[in-house]
């Protein structure tokens, strides 16, 4: 099962997003979950996790310190990509439940070789066999690549301000996806003109197909310094007398909505 992160503008979360829901996969579920980014942003998933970023990757595609995702890469051009070498790249979040596919730091090309956009679904489709859920983080905008695991992916994950410019620019054009798709508003203020209720009624979001991520500057503090599993395995079996009650709760809901649309109990 792979579920792809995609947001239209930069700036909506959806890498926080992604490691938040995938915290709560692991840690409330027991699911066995992989974090990876699409190659083709300089992302930052490797801060939110505790984890350590790679060295630079140039444009032409050669790697300093060739490992992780490039070095699956490398494989899978010269056909010697294998299941154990994807589960060996891969870094441990939380030992047997939460891992992540680091990557160097990225320049994106002009042109993606195709033997890099097989390759990238070929170390995907390996991921499958070995976890309970794929989260794969397609950063914002359009390109070719994010275009292909978009397609492919069982379920789309896109992140949305409530900013009427960013809502119009995505809703004015929506996309169409072979995949389930299902909505998720980052830093959500019920307050706010564009709630719930408005994008329901106005841009037709069904009940089963809008989550909320609530604005929490704790949270958000946590995640920025890399501890977000770290923030929900805390905060997860919280009471209703705890601060942090009405986050959690709104983000395991839209945790359970995902993966109610990914054919997964939670």
């Amino acid at each position: 099962m792979n579920i792809a992160f995609w947001s239209e503008d930069r700036g909506c979360g959806t890498t926080s997003s992604m490691a938040a829901v995938a915290s709560v996969c692991s840690n409330a579920w027991n699911l066995k979950t992989i974090l990876m980014l699409s190659r083709h942003q300089d992302g930052d998933l490797w801060e939110k996790i505790e984890t350590a970023p790679l060295g630079m990757v140039s444009e032409d595609g050669m790697s300093r310190a060739l490992d992780g995702l490039d070095y699956l890469l490398w494989q899978a051009k010269n056909k010697k990509l294998t299941e154990a070498a994807v589960l060996d790249s891969m870094i441990p979040v939380v030992k047997e439940r939460m891992y992540y596919l680091p990557q160097s730091r990225y320049r994106k090309p002009r042109v993606y070789a195709r033997s890099l956009k097989q390759g990238m679904w070929q170390i995907i489709r390996y991921a499958q066999r070995i976890s309970d859920v794929v989260f794969i983080d397609c950063g914002s905008g359009r390109n070719e690549l994010a275009e292909i695991i978009l397609a492919k992916a069982d379920v789309v994950v896109i992140c949305l301000r409530q900013e009427r410019g960013s809502l119009e620019r995505y809703f004015g054009k929506r996309h169409a996806f072979s995949g389930k798709v299902i909505y998720i508003v980052d830093q959500y203020q019920q307050e706010s003109m564009y709630n719930q209720a408005y994008l329901r009624r106005v841009y037709r979001i069904g009940d089963d197909e809008l989550g909320v991520i609530p604005h929490n500057s704790i949270f958000r503090h946590a995640s920025d310094r890399g501890r977000t599993e770290r923030f929900v395995r805390r905060h997860i079996r919280g009471t209703s007398l705890e601060n942090q009650y009405y986050f959690m709760q709104e983000l395991m809901q839209t945790t359970r909505l995902i993966l109610k649309n990914a054919g997964i109990e939670g």
